[in-house]
């Protein structure tokens, strides 16, 4: 069975975590349910495989639906709700299908996220709770509920263990000048960012985004993140 643990309180609600206890989460999750394979996850796989799951030592069950529009109650449309219902059995999980994959990927691996962290207290009898992705992606985000699914979903689509063999890769075959980094650690290869190299620094982003599957935009975030692009 596939095990998620992280720190908690006796209500089963997660303690404080800081970014790279998340991330390191996301990433043995990703190995648990995809062998650690650098490739794009794929929506209907990641269903089929992210049902039942204990975690923090307790079995949870997800329902999914990623097959009908969604709208909250309001009749607002949303790109994704995760919700827990007293008088259902199990935490329900909806990622809208949308047009662009990377949009359907991303909205899925953050609904993951709250289905997995925020969740569990729930079920110990608490209200009805409900999470929402709205198709407004430009707003700050209100709290670290949102934060923390965030970080896990960047982590989950594009680890950075993986990210780093692609980027190498794809740097080999161009005339940009690679650079490892890291002290003591295991080294990071990366370029410094410039005017000059900044098309194909762009070309290197749109290759990497195609095969995590998420945007030219997510991917660009993963890679500063990742330490793989730095300032000049």
């Amino acid at each position: 069975m596939i095990q998620v643990a992280y720190p908690s309180y006796p209500s089963g609600e997660p303690r404080p975590m800081k970014a790279a206890v998340v991330q390191h989460i996301a990433t043995e999750l990703r190995r648990q349910l995809f062998k650690g394979v650098a490739r794009k996850i794929e929506v209907p796989e990641l269903v089929r495989r992210a049902v039942h799951m204990k975690i923090n030592g307790r079995e949870v069950r997800f329902n999914w639906d990623i097959a009908h529009p969604i709208h909250c109650r309001d009749g607002a449309s949303v790109l994704g709700i995760c919700e827990y219902d007293p008088q259902e059995p199990h935490s329900g999980i909806h990622s809208e299908l949308v047009q662009e994959p990377e949009l359907f990927r991303s909205t899925t691996a953050h609904e993951l996220a709250h289905a997995i962290f925020d969740m569990p207290a729930a079920l110990g009898g608490k209200p009805r709770r409900v999470f929402r992705t709205r198709h407004d992606l430009t707003r700050s985000v209100v709290d670290w509920r949102e934060w923390r699914a965030n970080e896990f979903m960047g982590t989950f689509l594009v680890p950075c263990h993986g990210l780093s063999k692609s980027f190498a890769r794809c740097v080999s075959g161009s005339d940009l000048r690679l650079r490892w980094r890291g002290n003591g650690e295991v080294p990071i290869p990366a370029l410094l960012a410039s005017e000059t190299a900044g098309e194909a620094i762009d070309g290197i982003t749109d290759l990497l985004a195609e095969e995590f599957g998420v945007s030219p935009a997510f991917m660009a975030v993963r890679l500063r993140k990742c330490g793989h692009v730095v300032a000049a």
